[in-house]
């Protein structure tokens, strides 16, 4: 009789599929793409050459599979983190942080992406841009009740808050990515959420209004 606690065949093929995973992801972010060999990869999984073959086709397969592992954890985790905080603010603060060190740690993987997919047409019609599109709709509603909350201009358009998010934190990512040090991510996100978050237009009344009269008699004596 074979023991209770004895794995399945099919749990026996999720480990390995997760064994085949983790080392292609340390593989790929030691070496990069174009470095990076099956033969290694296999064996740091602990399977045979053959063996991982039955898994993946071929090298670019299984950096799509490390893509799209990474994508649909870092979306999880992105959403739980969300969850977890009150306030818009919090949450923002918490998007951008989280982002910045999951791109830093996983920086030689991502930039294998452009690679695999060539030509706008095809990263369209991927599985990556699904998997993408699904990660930055958790900042996407995130943004949403920032603007109806008067943290960012109601105006603003969302396409162009998200890309302004993204795409400050994916150039200074290339800056960081050697010092990987918390206060400078955490600094890096003070001023980015700064430029980012403008408080609700007032209208001249009470402090403003005095300021703008001293302001002006201060220019009228000078006249």
């Amino acid at each position: 009789m074979a023991k209770q606690n004895a794995k399945t065949r099919q749990e026996k093929v999720a480990d390995r599929e997760i064994a085949i995973l983790d080392a292609a992801s340390a593989v790929f972010n030691e070496k990069g793409y174009a470095k990076a060999s099956m033969a290694e990869i296999a064996r740091k999984a602990g399977v045979a050459d053959g063996t991982l073959y039955l898994y993946v086709k071929n090298k670019e397969d299984l950096v799509r599979g490390v893509l799209a592992r990474f994508y649909a954890q870092l979306t999880e985790t992105a959403q739980r983190g969300v969850d977890k905080r009150d306030g818009t603010k919090a949450k923002l603060k918490f998007l951008a942080r989280h982002h910045m060190r999951e791109v830093i740690a996983n920086w030689r993987v991502l930039e294998i992406a452009p690679l695999i997919d060539r030509s706008s047409d095809a990263y369209r019609q991927s599985e990556l841009y699904a998997l993408n599109r699904a990660y930055v709709s958790v900042f996407d509603r995130v943004a949403k009740a920032a603007m109806a909350e008067g943290l960012v201009r109601s105006d603003t358009q969302l396409w162009v808050l998200r890309d302004m998010f993204f795409g400050a934190m994916e150039y200074s990512a290339r800056t960081m990515m050697f010092v990987r040090r918390d206060d400078d991510i955490n600094a890096f996100v003070d001023h980015l959420l700064g430029l980012l978050l403008s408080a609700p237009a007032v209208s001249p009344t009470g402090d403003v209004l005095f300021r703008l009269e001293r302001i002006a008699e201060r220019l009228e004596g000078k006249s």
